[in-house]
């Protein structure tokens, strides 16, 4: 089974949609970039809140994030304004297309309601691969990454990654065997100075739910750590 079609078919499977506000990022090459925004909720006050830009999976078309929703929902519940980018070019956001991206959340950052400075990338699939390129890319431009799962087919990309927190899961099963690569990927990351903290999800093959108990606790340890909410009972 393709990759898109599995991502697609897992994503549907997850929790109900929620509702977002979008908007239409202008870049400096005339290009533009719809983005859907979540506000954290009334607890977390009325900002500035941190950044996460919650990368799409499959071929990044607003299908594939709408299907995300749930994830920046569940994000924003925690203290995070949370972006989820539209590949204009119905690509992943890798290569030239990745560019973007530190385009757009200069941009967003510009609103009275985002921090500026650093933003957390997470991704699922795809969006995980395209997260985790991107922060070894400049790895100074953010608080962390979240790839569940994720894979970098080009080591070599992995430089200097300035002592980044990576968060990584991939399934024990995974169906495109990235559970095989996932220790190569780990190692280089570390050799590069990341602080990974990786692991396999049993009876799991590609997507699956998220162990909050331990990611609710990574992501309180970000420099963000007055934004982010208690655990949600």
């Amino acid at each position: 089974m393709p990759i898109f079609r599995y991502f697609i078919l897992c994503l549907l499977l997850l929790p109900v949609l929620a509702a977002a506000r979008d908007t239409i990022v202008e870049l400096e090459d005339g290009s533009t970039v719809k983005v859907f925004l979540f506000q954290p909720s009334n607890e977390h006050g009325d900002g500035p809140w941190p950044l996460c830009v919650l990368m799409p999976g499959g071929d990044g078309n607003e299908y594939v994030a709408r299907a995300q929703f749930w994830l920046g929902k569940e994000l924003a519940t925690r203290g995070w304004m949370i972006a989820v980018p539209v590949s204009p070019t119905n690509t992943p956001f890798t290569g030239i297309n990745g560019q973007k991206i530190p385009k757009v959340i200069s941009h967003l950052q510009e609103s009275p309601e985002i921090q500026t400075g650093k933003a957390l990338l997470v991704g699922v699939s795809t969006g995980g691969s395209s997260a985790l390129e991107l922060a070894a890319q400049h790895p100074e431009q953010y608080y962390g990454v979240v790839a569940v799962p994720g894979m970098m087919k080009d080591l070599s990309l992995i430089g200097d990654m300035k002592d980044l927190p990576v968060y990584l899961r991939v399934a024990e099963d995974d169906l495109f065997r990235w559970n095989e690569q996932m220790p190569a990927l780990a190692g280089a990351l570390r050799a590069g100075g990341a602080r990974v903290d990786a692991a396999l999800v049993p009876d799991a093959r590609h997507v699956f739910q998220l162990d909050w108990d331990r990611l609710h606790p990574w992501l309180e340890s970000l420099p963000t750590t007055e934004h982010i909410a208690p655990i949600p009972k």
